[in-house]
């Protein structure tokens, strides 16, 4: 019979060894010869803590990390916690997150530290955006169409949507922005008044629309929808 147990002093004369064998190798590798690699662990398992200080089932304490990393080690550095991989030997950083504060429907991404953070979940109706390289939640609903009106040139930015181009006091000139920088993009520019000064759409440096320099709406209520291609920009 396997005893899972300690010797007991005086209760276990003549078998201490015998008990000891059967303990030690429950957990540890050993195959009977003079192996280095015998003792090594095997079939952990690992009991569960209490709430008692020092009863954590476990429990790194922060060190250096290895000059070369080695596949299948753990390593605990400071705030952060690693593991290496055996495909390219790579150590690989654990991401961690703060869920104390956390709500259903939270997202995280990853910080500038290698982190996660928290965004907490958007109120109904709100999408999510990237601004500056961070995710955030926009009260644009992409199921409607930004508008602004123009009464005098204006250089089309990455926000805008709709344009209305009032030329009534003046020649007014719509300027596209880089296609190169909107891949995908679609913008509407129309003109509302009905005077005789001129309304211009124009490109952005060398960038052509529809294999022009400028497209004119010479009659009140014309419109242009323009989609870039990553390059130039094209009309639909």
């Amino acid at each position: 019979m396997v005893q899972q147990r300690l010797p007991i002093v005086n209760s276990d004369d003549g078998v201490w060894g015998d008990i000891l064998r059967q303990y030690i190798m429950k957990e540890h590798y050993n195959d009977d010869t003079d192996n280095p690699i015998n003792g090594s662990h095997k079939t952990v398992t690992v009991q569960p803590g209490t709430a008692t200080a020092g009863t954590a089932p476990l429990k790194f304490s922060s060190g250096t990390l290895l000059s070369t990393p080695e596949a299948g080690a753990v390593e605990f550095n400071t705030d952060s916690l690693y593991f290496t991989i055996t495909t390219g030997t790579v150590r690989k950083k654990v991401a961690m997150y703060n869920d104390a504060a956390g709500a259903t429907g939270d997202l995280y991404y990853r910080d500038s530290s290698g982190n996660f953070a928290r965004l907490g979940v958007g109120a109904n109706g709100k999408t999510l955006r990237v601004s500056s390289g961070i995710p955030t939640w926009s009260d644009t609903d992409p199921s409607t169409f930004a508008t602004s009106t123009k009464t005098s040139n204006y250089t089309v930015t990455g926000t805008d949507t709709v344009v209305f181009a009032n030329a009534a006091s003046g020649n007014v000139t719509i300027t596209l922005p880089a296609a190169s920088s909107l891949a995908g993009y679609r913008f509407y520019v129309k003109r509302i008044d009905g005077s005789a000064n001129t309304c211009n759409i124009a490109r952005s440096s060398t960038d052509t629309i529809d294999g022009q320099t400028s497209v004119s709406l010479d009659l009140q209520y014309t419109s242009l929808t323009v989609v870039s291609d990553g390059s130039n920009w094209y009309i639909i």
